[in-house]
């Protein structure tokens, strides 16, 4: 199955919901990552080759906007 912009948009929208929800009730971000990690498990091969740059900028704008890289960076230090 191909997946649309508009399906793959759904998507992030879903996922921007859900992450603003895990935010409100101070989630650990482990499920903050949990989330991220189920809602925007696509297989490459369901994205038209038009939309896949697109679509890692979605991905990338998401991570930032809910400091899930700075999160990244916090956990890689900490070991």
């Amino acid at each position: 199955m191909r997946y649309s912009r508009e399906q793959l948009a759904t998507k992030f929208a879903e996922l921007d919901a859900e992450l603003i929800r895990l935010a409100i009730l101070d989630a650990p971000e482990e499920d903050l990552w949990a989330a991220f990690e189920h809602l925007v498990h696509v297989p490459s091969a369901s994205i038209e080759q038009a939309d896949r740059r697109w679509w890692w900028e979605q991905v990338y704008a998401m991570m930032e906007r809910h400091g899930l890289t700075e999160l990244s960076r916090q956990a890689s230090s900490g070991r």
